[in-house]
Formats: structure tokens, C-alpha cells, sequence
């Protein structure tokens, strides 16, 4: 038998200091917090996470072309690229 739910609160309009409240907020940069504990290893076996990167044709030759340039495997130049890429935006 389907269970039948009820709303847990009416639709509620928000007042106008609510809004402006909202809007204010929207226009300030949140602060980004540093995500990377400084206990984790960064040696440790590549066991915690497992990421598809779909890739279409134009790509994975780009890919290919430039890994083999530097002389690394394809997963070894994106894991690369990423921890290049960190210290660039780190820096900013």
C-alpha cells in the first residue's frame, strides 16, 4: 500500500529583508577552506578512489600525443597534470 506524505511545511514566500538578506550574501566570495589533510600520505597506494574520465577521439590523441612526448603513461601525465595544476591554483 502506497505511503501517502504530506508537505512538512506550506509554501512560504519569503519577505523582502529575507531576499535582500539572500542577495547580499550571493555577491560575497565564500572562503574555500584548505580539503587536504596533512596526514595523508601522499605515497600510499592508489587504492582510495577510482575515477571513469570519459574521453572522446580528439582527446585521448591529444592525450596520448603529449604522454608519450614526456615520456610518462597516460595515467601517470593526467595524475601529473593534476598535481601541477593544484600547486598553480594554490598559488594564486
Amino acid at each position: 500500500m502506497p505511503k501517502v506524505r504530506k508537505p512538512k511545511a506550506a509554501n512560504k514566500l519569503p519577505t523582502s529583508d529575507e531576499v535582500e538578506a539572500f542577495a547580499a550574501g550571493a555577491e560575497v566570495a565564500p572562503q574555500v577552506e584548505q580539503t587536504t589533510d596533512p596526514a595523508v600520505d601522499p605515497t600510499a597506494p592508489r587504492n582510495f578512489k577510482a575515477l571513469k574520465l570519459g574521453l572522446n577521439e580528439y582527446e585521448y590523441q591529444i592525450l596520448e600525443d603529449a604522454s608519450r612526448r614526456a615520456g610518462r603513461s597516460k595515467l601517470n601525465f593526467i595524475r601529473h597534470a593534476m598535481l601541477t595544476m593544484a600547486k598553480e591554483v594554490d598559488s594564486k
